[in-house]
């Protein structure tokens, strides 16, 4: 009788890379490196690398986001 074959999981990192919060974020790596830059949102250095988690994302998203405007009926 054969093993039964586990399911792979695949595990991301915690943090991420500038291209590799880029593609889950949906934001450019320049505007990403932009906002590090200017102090906008947390990153932790590693060397010669910057790395960001999501919650630095959201953070970032929750202080910058523009409220929607429900229209008032006459």
């Amino acid at each position: 009788m054969a093993a039964a074959k586990k399911p792979t999981i695949e595990l991301f990192p915690l943090l991420k890379t500038v291209e590799q919060m880029s593609k889950v974020s949906g934001i450019g790596e320049n505007k990403l490196r932009e906002l590090m830059d200017a102090g906008e949102i947390e990153f932790v250095q590693n060397g010669n690398r910057r790395l960001l988690c999501e919650n630095a994302i959201w953070d970032w998203y929750n202080r910058n986001k523009v409220p929607v405007r429900v229209a008032r009926e006459a």
